[in-house]
């Protein structure tokens, strides 16, 4: 049991979630957005109409997603800002685990708008 007064106590590892973070949401973010940039790819051999309806969910998918990565810089700045106090430990571990949670989240919602 903590007393009151000790959650008002530094934390001295408080950075290491934000900081691990940050650097499997960065390489992650990389290798999706190297598959989203190989996905025109798919439909190189499309043609008439189904190439129209790729091309204008590819347009949609990308407007969505690049308004949905809010979500994870977002995670990665709250891990970052909150004061490193100990009643913040577990919002802080959190926002970090949910960071590059939520940017595959964010490629799998790319890869259901798109249209075939």
């Amino acid at each position: 049991m903590r007393w009151e007064w000790e959650k008002d106590e530094p934390t001295p590892l408080a950075l290491v979630a934000p900081a691990i973070s940050t650097a499997v949401t960065v390489n992650v973010g990389f290798v999706l957005g190297w598959l989203v940039f190989l996905t025109p790819a798919v439909c190189c051999s499309c043609g008439g109409e189904r190439l129209d309806r790729f091309v204008s969910s590819l347009k949609f998918a990308s407007i969505v997603c690049g308004f949905g990565l809010v979500v994870p810089v977002g995670l990665l700045v709250v891990s970052w800002v909150l004061p490193r106090r100990r009643r913040h430990n577990a919002f802080r571990v959190t926002s970090a685990l949910l960071a590059p949670l939520a940017l595959v989240g964010l490629f799998a919602l790319f890869a259901l708008l798109i249209e075939m």
